[in-house]
């Protein structure tokens, strides 16, 4: 028996088609690997220092954020009508209400209720019901000067008229209604505005028998302030007092009511405080943010111990300069100021953390004896809240320094950005070479294991062969004796 080497070699030859099959060798898994060991020290550089940049960006947002609250909080003290506003208090409520404006002016003023504006109402003559005719034609109604008609047939009931007139387009000042007395069905025209000048009258059409009669005339409010009358066609009047609105509710002939503009403290307490809540807020955000946390020592009763974490503007040093800033102006207050030059003097504290709280008694007292200084306090040319304001729009500005830090790592970002793009792209470049070389090898080992399993197999056909030659040889002696 022979064996043809070269057939049977040639007879055999792997090809590979997934990888492993000829080495064994996980390669897949082993690529991984390599390329991981490659990129992963610059990935995990890159994607920290992206995680760093995109907190810090998100920290100044919110920063900023807080300064525009603090700076609204400024304004409403400096230039708006926070410690200026103006409150407006009458003697007896049941007789008017006031309120002052921003243009109002301080003083007491007597102000006597003469008489309280009224609508004008007036009343058709009694039919039968609503469904009674009210005779073909066109009716015209008149309210405020403004005229309006609307037309009537032969079949048209009182309830029609009514309906029409309230449906009109045109009607502008009057509204009509149904009143079903013992006497009958009345049509009441009643005006939408008080004041003479908006009286109703209708005119029938030519041969009707319904008449109109005054329910409730028309007039005007009156008032004396100070001794000098004027009137109003409504009970709100806004122009007597410059900056004040009253608010008549009962006419009291003969009686003067005090109306007194004075300086509104409630609100004035309220700006401070809104200015002592926002400054807390913003202050303890950054010093939050900029802020190192040491680990904890382990704690024997839990068993339990936390790590340390850092702020995302740790050693951000525009941060910590507004922090100190912030601290320095409400600290020192407004020099030069006659009355009241420091915060404190007011019942505004500063904590050991830099915070600020408020003792309401002292803020009260405060504005009733010296408003104006507590308003030079914050308003004046060297006031907390006008270099509070220079500061804090320094800061949130365009082209301030948040929106400049915020450019430059938002700068540093995309380049962080591009360096991962790079590497991904090297990361698949590694893999795809070396999926190739270890494919190769895998095909070079498959080949030779391919060959000695030829090998082994063709020797032992060879030692079979052989075997069974002796054998024969072997019995044929034995018989060769035997004869």
């Amino acid at each position: 028996m022979s064996v043809s080497l070269a057939t049977s070699a040639t007879a055999v030859q792997p090809t590979v088609t997934s990888t492993g099959i000829g080495s064994g060798l996980d390669i897949s898994t082993l690529v991984t690997s390599l390329v991981n060991a490659s990129i992963q020290p610059q990935q995990t550089l890159l994607t920290t220092a992206q995680t760093a940049d995109q907190a810090t960006i998100s920290a100044l947002g919110t920063v900023q954020s807080s300064l525009t609250s603090l700076q609204s909080a400024v304004d409403a003290i400096t230039t708006g009508s926070g410690l200026n506003q103006l409150s407006a208090q009458t003697s007896d409520s049941t007789v008017l209400t006031a309120s002052a404006g921003s243009d109002a002016v301080a003083g007491s003023y007597d102000v006597q209720v003469t008489a309280l504006a009224q609508a004008n109402t007036i009343a058709s003559s009694a039919v039968t019901s609503a469904s009674a005719l009210v005779g073909a034609g066109t009716y015209s109604i008149t309210a405020g000067g403004s005229t309006f008609q609307v037309t009537m047939t032969a079949t048209n009931t009182l309830q029609d008229l009514c309906n029409a007139i309230n449906s009109s387009s045109s009607n502008s000042g009057t509204s009509a209604t149904i009143v079903n007395a013992s006497d009958g069905a009345h049509l009441l025209l009643s005006a939408t505005q008080t004041g003479v000048a908006n009286a109703v009258s209708i005119t029938p059409p030519s041969g009707s028998t319904t008449t109109f009669s005054t329910e409730q005339a028309a007039s005007d409010a009156a008032v004396t302030i100070d001794g000098y009358s004027t009137t109003s066609p409504t009970n709100v009047i806004t122009s007597a007092l410059s900056g004040v609105t009253l608010n008549l509710v009962a006419a009291k002939p003969g009686t003067d009511e005090t109306v007194t503009v004075s300086a509104d403290q409630t609100a004035a307490a309220s700006a401070v405080q809104a200015f002592v809540t926002a400054y807390n807020s913003t202050l303890s955000l950054i010093n939050q943010d900029t802020a190192y946390t040491p680990a904890d020592s382990t704690d024997s009763s839990s068993d339990t111990s936390s790590s340390a974490s850092a702020g995302p503007l740790l050693g951000d040093l525009s941060m910590q300069s507004l922090s100190q800033q912030l601290q320095t102006i409400v600290g020192s207050g407004s020099a030069g100021n006659s009355g009241f030059n420091l915060l404190s003097q007011i019942g505004v504290t500063e904590g050991s953390d830099g915070t600020l709280s408020v003792d309401t008694s002292t803020l009260a007292s405060a504005l009733q004896q010296n408003l104006s200084s507590v308003q030079t306090l914050f308003t004046g040319t060297s006031g907390i809240g006008t270099q509070l304001d220079t500061l804090l729009t320094s800061y949130v500005s365009t082209g301030g320094a948040i929106d400049s830090e915020t450019t430059g790592v938002q700068s540093q970002l995309t380049d962080i950005n591009n360096q991962l793009s790079e590497l991904t792209q090297t990361q698949q470049d590694l893999q795809t070479r070396y999926l190739a070389e270890f494919n190769s090898m895998d095909t070079v080992v498959g080949n030779y294991k391919s060959i000695a399993s030829f090998l082994s197999t063709y020797s032992n056909s060879e030692s079979a062969v052989a075997s069974s030659s002796s054998s024969s040889s072997s019995s044929s002696s034995s018989s060769s004796s035997s004869s």
